[in-house]
């Protein structure tokens, strides 16, 4: 996780599916994100989560990271994305 123009660091979380919601043609899904034992969370960051929106066909479009359940000035590594990737993929029905 990164703030945007802020050189990146890698971290390792867990991740829980917590609802889903409808919305016309998009689907958001809200995931608690919890950092794994050793990992240190980037200072300014105080209750992260993550909001996957996919298209109708369950295709993700953007990976958001929330700050409090909002839009932070954060964002994830290439590296994190595909961990949440594969997370929605096997654990979540889209």
């Amino acid at each position: 996780m990164m703030k945007y123009g802020a050189e990146h660091e890698e971290h390792k979380f867990d991740l829980k599916f917590r609802e889903a919601e409808e919305r016309g043609q998009w689907r958001d899904l809200y995931l608690d994100l919890t950092f794994k034992a050793g990992q240190a969370q980037p200072e300014d960051l105080e209750d992260p989560s993550v909001l996957v929106i996919c298209n109708v066909h369950g295709d993700i479009v953007q990976i958001v990271l929330h700050d409090g359940g909002c839009d932070c000035e954060f964002q994830f590594t290439p590296m994190e994305k595909a961990q949440i990737e594969d997370f929605v993929a096997n654990h979540v029905s889209v």
